[in-house]
């Protein structure tokens, strides 16, 4: 009878033995599953800082933005000489306006690219306006005949392929497109522009000198035609002409 009772208080410790056993392994188990989920959190949350860090420094140092003390009053027009300006400007909620205001430093002249019969002011001004895919943009487009304005003046572009750096063209320039399209008369294009050019100069109380191109902020070959032989100088020289 001892015999069986002593027997019985050992299985009974034993059991008890591995009943603390599992309870031991269960926790062990669940410690280990809450630190994997702190470390997933933590990567989480260090992944995000890293993408804001990388961000910032890819936008050119937005901090210096942020310290800009000066913002360009906006001036609006609807013509230059006898050319009209059409104010189509981009609507605020699209992609393509950054909507960050800035002081004017640059003109910063492009042309186009695009040689199709239709691709004048007009038709480019209907493309930034209803354009879901594309974050380029930029303040005119003159052709032969018209200038379509498409950004306020005072605001930033997406036109001179540098991001957002502080001596930049996105950041401090008035981007300027010249139509290039087929059957058109480019001479006169660029006549407007000068134009539009001298007029922009005399408003923002800026020097012949703040006259930029695409090259000069990208290395890109633009304006492309404007950029063969003497024709930069040219162009120059004609906008000292209009200006007051």
């Amino acid at each position: 009878m001892k015999k069986n009772k002593k027997k019985a208080n050992t299985n009974k410790n034993i059991q008890i033995r591995k009943s603390k056993s599992r309870k031991n392994k269960k926790g062990k188990r669940r410690l280990k599953k809450g630190i994997k989920i702190k470390l997933i959190l933590i990567a989480i949350i260090t992944s995000i800082i890293l993408g804001v860090v990388i961000f910032m420094f890819n936008s050119g140092n937005i901090i210096s933005l942020i310290k800009q003390q000066k913002i360009s009053e906006e001036i609006i027009f609807d013509s230059v000489d006898e050319i009209s300006v059409f104010n189509e400007i981009i609507g605020e909620f699209q992609q393509n306006r950054p909507a960050i205001k800035r002081e004017i430093k640059y003109i910063v002249m492009h042309e186009t690219g695009n040689f199709s019969s239709s691709a004048n002011a007009s038709n480019h001004s209907q493309y930034l306006l209803t354009n879901d895919n594309d974050e380029n943009s930029w303040h005119y487009t003159v052709d032969e005949n018209e200038i379509y304005h498409h950004l306020p003046d005072n605001e930033v572009g997406w036109h001179a392929s540098d991001g957002l750096n502080v001596d930049g063209g996105n950041l401090n320039g008035i981007g300027i497109e010249l139509c290039v399209n087929e059957g058109s008369d480019y001479l006169k294009t660029v006549d407007n522009a000068a134009k539009l050019v001298a007029k922009l100069l005399d408003l923002y109380e800026l020097d012949i000198d703040d006259v930029k191109t695409h090259k000069d902020f990208s290395g890109k070959d633009c304006p492309t035609n404007l950029l063969l032989e003497n024709n930069w100088q040219m162009f120059i020289d004609k906008i000292q002409e209009y200006m007051h």
